[in-house]
C-alpha cells in the first residue's frame, strides 16, 4: 500500500506529455514521438546531415534556432528543393525544461508549393 506522502508527491510531479502538439497552421507529417532529450538538436540530425547541399534545384539550408518566453524553438526550412511541386518545407520543433533536458512540446510541418493561388506557407500537400 502507498503512502498518503508518496501519492502525494506522484501526483504534483510533472507528467511527460503523451503526445506532441501539433502547431497550428502546420500539419503532422512525421510529427516525431513526445520525448525528453539533453540534446534537441539531435532530433534536426539527420535532416542537416541528410541534406543534398548540391544538385538540381539549388538546395538551400537554414537552420535557426533561438530561446523565446521559455521555449527552445527550432526551424529547419528546406528551399530550392528539385521538386515540381514543393518548392520549400520547413519543420519547427518546440521545447520546454524539463527534468533532464528539454520535452518536445510542439512539432509541425508544412510547404511552399510551385502552383497554386499562394506564396505563403500551407500544412496541405502541394497539388
Amino acid at each position: 500500500m502507498m503512502r498518503p506522502a508518496l501519492i502525494a508527491c506522484l501526483l504534483a510531479s510533472p507528467l511527460v506529455a503523451e503526445e506532441v502538439q501539433i502547431l497550428p497552421d502546420y500539419s503532422d507529417f512525421r510529427a516525431p514521438p513526445a520525448q525528453v532529450t539533453d540534446m534537441p538538436m539531435s532530433l534536426v540530425q539527420d535532416l542537416v546531415l541528410g541534406f543534398p547541399g548540391e544538385g538540381e534545384g539549388l538546395p538551400r539550408l537554414e537552420l535557426t534556432a533561438e530561446i523565446t518566453d521559455g521555449r527552445l524553438i527550432i526551424e529547419v526550412s528546406e528551399d530550392g528543393l528539385a521538386d515540381d511541386s514543393t518548392r520549400a518545407l520547413q519543420r519547427r520543433f518546440e521545447f520546454v525544461r524539463a527534468d533532464g533536458g528539454w520535452q518536445l512540446v510542439a512539432f509541425g510541418h508544412r510547404q511552399r508549393c510551385r502552383r497554386g493561388n499562394s506564396d505563403g506557407w500551407t500544412d496541405q500537400p502541394c497539388p
